[in-house]
């Protein structure tokens, strides 16, 4: 059975790590290892422990600092990957009981795969939107095509993928990420069922009344990357395609802080939602 590593970056994690895990543990595909990284010194497996959790199949390691950002702390769990296949997890998220059942076929045969995302509310743990019936569903996505798209994807790689995380980016490192794996790729698979369950809370860095502005500062360094900088080591071909849909993208977000400004509790899924073609 093919092995899976997840690696999981914790900040201030102590009320959600527990249900991230117990997500792991509930897996139908049991051949997995994750790896929690401490990023704010707190000892996770402490915690859990208090919390009447262990399982052998959690590791611990720590980034030595305080708040050095998601980006830095994958990158500190990838000397601990054991397994044949790699995805992340955020501490508080969870996954669906056969996300990696169901991903590691498409991973295994395209490269890499990924699944859409079911949006809870972090409060009530209530869906934010009616989800769609689950579907068997893949559709193969390109660089452009991926770029096209208004929500995360948080693929399943297999090892010869794994690139470790780009020094100096934070807000929307997935993406850069998400970029750099599909300069590699022919395509990566997008199953269309909601498997990854991606909790929502108001005042978070991506969902607070400064997000539009740090993502349009954010969005903007990227850009300057791209054409002046190391573009982020992408390959003559990804490169201005990579642009065209990162300015795609900040546009959106421009009209996003447009619209906030008469709806203020206005959540960038809600507005795409809204703008979702008929």
């Amino acid at each position: 059975m093919t092995s899976i590593s997840i690696i999981i970056p914790a900040f201030h994690a102590h009320e959600t790590l527990l249900r991230a895990v117990l997500s792991l543990t509930a897996q139908s595909h049991a051949a997995w290892q994750a790896i929690v990284v401490s990023d704010d010194g707190v000892d996770y497996k402490e915690v859990l422990v208090g919390q009447g959790f262990s399982d052998p199949r959690v590791l611990h390691t720590s980034t030595g600092r305080i708040g050095s950002g998601c980006h830095h702390a994958r990158n500190c769990g990838l000397p601990l990957m054991a397994g044949e296949a790699l995805t992340w997890l955020d501490a508080d998220d969870a996954f669906a009981p056969d996300r990696l059942a169901r991903l590691l076929p498409l991973a295994e045969r395209y490269g890499a795969a990924a699944d859409r995302l079911l949006c809870l509310d972090a409060d009530t743990g209530a869906p934010l939107f009616a989800p769609p019936p689950p579907r068997e569903e893949v559709i193969t996505l390109d660089l452009a095509a991926f770029l096209t798209l208004d929500q995360p994807l948080v693929p399943l790689m297999m090892r010869r993928y794994v690139q470790p995380r780009i020094a100096g980016v934070e807000l929307a490192e997935d993406v850069i990420a998400n970029i750099r794996l599909l300069d590699q790729l022919p395509a990566l698979a997008w199953l269309q069922s909601e498997l990854y369950h991606y909790y929502i809370r108001k005042g978070s860095l991506a969902h607070s009344a400064e997000s539009g502005a740090r993502f349009d500062r954010a969005y903007a360094g990227f850009l300057n990357r791209l054409e002046h900088g190391d573009g982020f080591g992408l390959s003559p071909q990804a490169r201005p395609i990579a642009m065209a849909g990162l300015s795609r993208k900040r546009a959106l977000n421009t009209a996003f802080e447009a619209a906030r400004q008469t709806a203020p509790d206005l959540t960038f899924q809600a507005f795409m939602a809204q703008h979702a073609p008929a």
